[in-house]
């Protein structure tokens, strides 16, 4: 096939850097349909032979990092992607325009099964090979991760990084969540500020996130801990456990890799629940499975969840290589509406293989890293300027006009440490918490104020009688523990030892001894309790402490009377 040599597409408007690194050159390129002229989407490029690649993106760019030493050899590209055949590409140029020509598809009315096999069947038997199909050994994955978010139509949040994983067990055993069997580091990050609506709910990194995208790697333990999304915090698979909720029809037949594979689709039988409330839950579940015929590999599987919450779209491909696949790309797609601000928030996550060491690995432990962790990490401008994994689209232009704004992203990468350092440590950022936790709360429930700090022994003191009051009126009144600890770590420890971190008690924030809400309310001396009405009323700045009996008589009539309202 005539391969045609372009330019390229430059990576959002210069923000990258196309330095050609020492011992490293650069091959980047676009995938198309040969016929449609439509790009071809994450598809996989590599050295033919080696675990060295990358995928193409939603517009079927790619970038592509090659090590010196192949400029020496005669080497071959090799691009796979399911549905087309597989193109070689001898001693590539620096700039490809490659043309993928679609594989022939049987359809499924030509399809002959035996008597023991069906749709389901082969789902089955595909888990059931996981290990024959799968590296079973202890191996790392080089990963490049990239996360953007936005509110409606505007972008507020990107974050890139390169991480490793280091998969202990291999694909031995299905984990229950990331992180069970696997370890993780990051190596390098950079992060814009982060101007969501969410900002003070979203978490430092999602890497166990997209990493459960992968359903080889990860399976509930019970059908019944993941038929709702809200329930599994990674949105774990658990079709291999719960086969018979679902439906099972074979689409046709087509190729990957040079294997033919079942296209298998299916969808969850029972889309709605009655809930004990009463309401009626909305939960469709649809995805796609493809699986080698020869083997029964699962080779790349696509879900949707359509909720009465959320969406969400998940996709995972696989690679073979040496006889064994491995995960080579993964992506995340959601959003949820917040019927309080009456906005909705879009996620984006995708997680890139771009090398896996089976040989002479060097074990490491570390799980997804906090805050803290992250802070530690300094952008370092030389490494992303010769680090291009995953080539940028049109979309991500907007995505670096809408982050831009404030200020230039290279400014953001290079300002971001200290300043969230120093909103971190000092506070600053709890307080902007308190304030929108305050302003949300409001016409929903009284507030009730605990204004403590780790080291004031009569705040201690009163914590066994402030989970009591908890206990009595955590339905309807809301409690916030408000620290002004100046150390961060003295506090979380302070949350622990005196077993104030309850899974209901989430309105913790830590605001320093110099913040704005010290002075406004005047806090000259601890403990201090401070109550609040539904209408965001102050009804007693120096309330009664949580052991004083009256205070369940102040806390009654103020209920009573908002009743009676």
């Amino acid at each position: 096939m005539r391969h045609i040599i372009s330019i390229v597409l430059l990576l959002l408007s210069g923000w990258m850097v196309f330095a050609q690194p020492p011992g490293v050159f650069i091959i980047e390129g676009r995938l198309t349909d040969v016929a449609t002229g439509e790009p071809v989407q994450y598809a996989s490029i590599g050295i033919e032979g080696s675990s060295v690649g990358t995928s193409s993106n939603a517009d079927g760019y790619f970038s592509l990092r090659i090590p010196a030493s192949y400029q020496s050899k005669n080497y071959s590209l090799k691009i796979s992607c399911v549905g087309y055949d597989n193109e070689i590409v001898k001693n590539p140029a620096e700039k490809l325009d490659i043309r993928l020509k679609q594989s022939k598809t049987m359809l499924k009315d030509v399809v002959v099964f035996g008597k023991d096999l069906s749709p389901q069947g082969i789902v089955k038997r595909a888990f059931a090979n996981v290990k024959h199909n799968y590296y079973t050994k202890p191996f790392i994955y080089q990963t490049f991760y990239r996360h953007y978010c936005k509110d409606d139509s505007v972008y507020g949040r990107l974050i890139e990084a390169a991480a490793d994983v280091y998969k202990r067990k291999g694909y031995k055993v299905q984990q229950p969540f990331p992180g069970w069997k696997d370890e993780v580091r990051v190596n390098q990050l950079r992060r814009s500020y982060d101007n969501t609506k969410v900002a003070s709910g979203h978490a430092p990194i999602a890497l166990y996130s997209v990493m459960g995208a992968d359903p080889v790697g990860y399976q509930a333990r019970s059908s019944s801990s993941s038929m709702f999304g809200f329930f599994n915090q990674y949105e774990i698979s658990s079709l291999r456990r719960n086969l018979n909720a679902y439906e099972f029809t074979l689409d046709g037949i087509t190729e990957y890799d040079g294997e033919q594979v079942y296209v298998i689709q299916y969808k969850l039988k029972k889309d709605t629940i009655l809930l004990s409330t009463g309401i009626t839950w909305r939960n469709t579940q649809t995805g796609t499975l493809h699986i080698t015929t020869k083997g029964y590999a699962i080779v790349k599987s696509d879900f949707t969840r359509l909720s009465s919450l959320d969406t969400l779209h998940t996709f995972s491909i696989f690679k073979k290589i040496n006889g064994k696949y491995f995960l080579y790309h993964s992506l995340k797609d959601g959003k949820n509406y917040q019927p309080r601000q009456k906005f909705t928030h879009n996620y984006h996550l995708e997680l890139i293989t771009t090398d896996i060491i089976t040989k002479e690995i060097k074990p490491f432990k570390g799980k997804e890293p906090d805050r803290d962790k992250l802070l530690a990490i300094d952008y370092d401008s030389t490494f992303w300027n010769n680090y291009n994994v995953l080539k940028a689209t049109p979309l991500e232009e907007s995505i670096v006009a809408d982050l831009e704004k404030a200020q230039p992203l290279k400014d953001q990468f290079t300002d971001y440490i200290a300043s969230e350092k120093e909103r971190y440590l000092s506070g600053k950022e709890d307080e902007e918490r308190f304030n929108k936790f305050l302003e949300a709360a409001r016409g929903y429930r009284p507030i009730y104020i605990d204004v403590w700090a780790s080291w004031c022994g009569p705040c201690i003191r009163e914590m066994p009688a402030s989970m009591e009051l908890v206990e009595k009126y955590k339905a309807r009144v809301a409690f916030v523990y408000l620290s002004i600890d100046d150390d961060s770590e003295a506090w979380r420890k302070a949350l622990k030892r005196y077993n104030i971190d309850r899974p209901y008690l989430t309105n913790h924030f830590r605001i320093g001894s110099n913040s704005d809400a010290v002075a406004l309310f005047d806090i000259k001396e601890i403990p201090r309790y401070i109550l609040i009405d539904k209408k965001g009323n102050f009804v007693n700045l120096n309330a009664m402490r949580p052991s004083d009996p009256s205070i369940t008589e102040t806390l009654d009539r103020l209920l009573a009377e908002e009743i009676e309202k």
